[in-house]
């Protein structure tokens, strides 16, 4: 290529003119991702929104004396890692989908648990009331977050359904979730929060139920 102002041949790699000194500002071309619709930046070998390797001809190949060598090593470390560090990388990207996984069941079952022979009626209203509350709340923050990426032009790429789902049944919205533009198919956190919600219920019935019966043998 030539230099915009003294016209010297320069390479394609380089950032000034070595004759002028001149800044060579260059637009790198917006590359998505095929599968999932998710923006890869321009030296990924992996896509970060679904995990897929991404295909280039050999003139689109990532420049550097070792950028090979180093992409390579880094998607081999990424799905060569384990499960540990799938969750980790999910974390990093969906810390808002994990957080209401999670942190609303534990939470609320610590609460039933400490509080549980003290008035239980009461106390169950008030898990409950926690647990939704804690639902709500990083459900918001969650659609809040992902509105803003680019591949969801807005918030355009989910319906008010899912919003709803997101805001008050998770362990529904959390399957549709994975299917939004840019989202990894194979994410976690719905089958982690099913599970749970299922410990949950069970651990809440024989909770309550043990505490009926010692409150009849009581009175007996």
């Amino acid at each position: 290529m030539k230099c915009p102002k003294c016209g010297a041949e320069i390479s394609d790699y380089a950032s000034h003119c070595p004759a002028c000194g001149t800044p060579i500002v260059k637009i790198r071309p917006k590359r998505v991702c095929t599968n999932c619709g998710a923006e890869v930046p321009d030296d990924a070998t992996v896509c970060p929104g679904c995990g897929r390797p991404v295909k280039r001809r050999e003139h689109q190949q990532p420049h550097g004396a070792n950028a090979g060598g180093a992409n390579a090593g880094g998607a081999a470390a990424m799905h060569g890692s384990g499960f540990m560090a799938r969750i980790r990388q999910s974390w990093v990207r969906d810390k808002y989908a994990w957080l209401q996984a999670v942190l609303p069941i534990v939470l609320a079952f610590l609460y039933h648990i400490n509080l549980l022979q003290d008035k239980m009626s009461f106390n169950l209203m008030n898990t409950a009331l926690i647990f939704e509350g804690l639902i709500f709340f990083f459900g918001y923050l969650d659609v809040k977050e992902i509105s803003q990426r680019p591949e969801m032009y807005g918030g355009v790429a989910f319906s008010s359904r899912y919003m709803y789902l997101s805001y008050f049944l998770p362990v529904m919205s959390f399957f549709e979730r994975r299917q939004l533009p840019g989202m990894k198919r194979n994410a976690l956190y719905p089958i982690v929060h099913a599970v749970l919600l299922a410990i949950f219920a069970i651990l809440m019935l024989f909770t309550s139920d043990e505490v009926m019966l010692l409150e009849v043998g009581g009175a007996l």
